[in-house]
């Protein structure tokens, strides 16, 4: 992907640089998708990045560093269904540690399981991002996150597929529980991250 319509500096295109808006929405397409955000950025007749590029990137990182400068989940709860073994080596609170090297799993025949976020108190939030523990390989097909609503869960996303990095971004969901629900992996899953 280019900042620019093509690959090279032109000067007649200075203001066709792709937007901090679409940089952002390249990032939740890629990135959080599990991919990975290569970005060209040609070198100007200087040989220095275009000023109007510079200006797109730095807004573009200002904007990503404020939707990720608070974890609502930090603090948070969370319960499973199943616990692999019954072992805190395992335990759904694992999915909290932030660290990438602990992780929540279930007994092996336990294959659509429930992973529960009490958040202490609602919050209010649009986008969920999930990790699952790559060491172990890739196991989780399908998903769907749910909010508690006066009393009953309802469902707010869906998805195939979570890997390295899924980022999910939607409408706004106000709330003190979430609900993750496992609805079909071949193997017992492994999640490391659930924020």
């Amino acid at each position: 992907m280019s900042i620019r319509p093509g690959w090279f500096y032109h000067a007649s295109e200075d203001g066709r640089v792709k937007t901090p808006e679409q940089l952002v929405d390249l990032y939740f397409q890629s990135v959080g998708r599990g991919a990975s955000f290569l970005l060209n950025l040609p070198p100007d007749r200087r040989g220095r990045i275009a000023d109007a590029d510079v200006k797109s990137l730095q807004e573009f990182r200002r904007r990503l560093d404020a939707i990720f400068s608070t974890n609502l989940a930090a603090g948070a709860t969370a319960t499973a269904s199943n616990v692999r073994g019954n072992d805190d080596e395992f335990a759904a609170q694992n999915v909290l540690a932030g660290d990438g090297k602990k992780y929540w799993s279930t007994d092996g025949n336990v294959k659509t399981p429930e992973l529960i976020l009490d958040l202490g108190g609602p919050r209010t939030f649009n986008i969920v991002r999930i990790r699952e523990f790559l060491p172990l390989g890739q196991r989780i097909e399908t998903f769907a996150l749910d909010a508690w609503e006066n009393g009953r869960w309802v469902e707010f996303a869906k998805g195939a597929g979570i890997g390295s990095h899924r980022l999910l971004r939607g409408e706004l969901v106000t709330t003190d529980k979430v609900r993750l629900r496992i609805t079909q992996s071949p193997v017992c899953p492994a999640l490391a991250e659930f924020g």
